[in-house]
């Protein structure tokens, strides 16, 4: 179900637009752009059947003019502009869900707000992205959707999964159909192979081992030697993609939120937007924990 704001926006039949949907849960801002885009699709459809056929085709991102695009590039932007110039297939909108739109370059930025600026007739875009500190010229074009994270009541867990999970809806679900105590722990001694595993196929088994492995590491980490945290974040990169290192840096981060250094935590996430050294940020990083 959409809630009152987004209903209000299909009220409105806008015939063209651009939105940003932000916050923590990506999943979830996910499933709500299909939503959306699936009521964009069949607002004009009188015949009952044919308007649930559209919204199952959205929703399995099956529709012939939707298109997901999940990092954009120079490219896929020229292909997007195309694309807005082209006639509909199914003869209705066209809707564009772009995601990771906090990680867009200035080159496709820059070509990317022409066509969000004043979007032609019958085209809608739907930014994604975690939080707002993304280009100020590309937020200032949008329509600002914040997408608030389910809660464990909504999700029907106990807090302790729900913070386990960091309160991510899709991994809470593949969760709750798994047989797996989350009280067992599992050593941070362990992580470079739980990451070669991950990096093959990132199921949320797997995924519950590297979470195991984190939240081990934060609890023994002041018995820790310099030495020790450093191999542990060497493992981290030799085996994690940026993408990876991405989740275990936001999970370490979730994990010590009472930690006085919180502050300059904060900061080498911040850094993860720009080109660094991912290797001295990790070591950086987890000496401070």
């Amino acid at each position: 179900m959409l809630d009152e704001f987004l209903k209000n926006e299909l009220s409105f039949n806008r015939e063209a637009g651009t939105y940003l949907f932000y916050g923590d849960d990506l999943d979830k801002n996910y499933r709500i752009a299909l939503k959306f885009s699936a009521e964009l699709f069949s607002r004009n459809i009188e015949n009952e059947d044919e308007k649930s056929k559209i919204k199952d085709k959205t929703l399995r991102n099956l529709y012939s003019d939707l298109m997901v695009v999940d990092n954009l590039n120079i490219d896929t932007v020229r292909d997007i502009i195309k694309k807005t110039y082209t006639s509909s297939h199914e003869g209705g909108a066209k809707v564009f869900i772009l995601k990771n739109i906090q990680d867009i370059r200035k080159e496709s930025a820059n070509a990317m707000l022409k066509i969000i600026e004043e979007p032609t007739r019958d085209n809608f875009f739907i930014l994604i992205s975690k939080r707002l500190n993304i280009l100020s010229t590309i937020k200032s074009r949008s329509i600002i959707y914040r997408v608030r994270k389910s809660t464990p009541e909504e999700l029907g867990v106990d807090k302790y999964v729900y913070n386990f999970f960091l309160g991510i809806s899709n991994d809470i679900e593949e969760y709750k159909e798994q047989e797996i105590d989350l009280m067992l722990e599992r050593s941070y001694k362990s992580i470079a192979g739980v990451l070669k595993e991950y990096e093959k196929e990132k199921n949320i088994v797997v995924k519950i081992d590297l979470y195991k492995c984190l939240r081990n590491f934060v609890q023994e980490s002041t018995s820790l030697k310099k030495y020790e945290k450093i191999k542990f974040a060497e493992d981290i990169y030799s085996n994690a993609s940026k993408e990876s290192i991405n989740l275990i840096v936001d999970y370490i981060i979730n994990l010590v939120k009472k930690n006085k250094n919180l502050k300059e935590k904060l900061e080498y996430k911040k850094m993860l937007r720009y080109p660094v050294n991912m290797k001295l940020l990790l070591i950086n990083l987890l000496l401070s924990v």
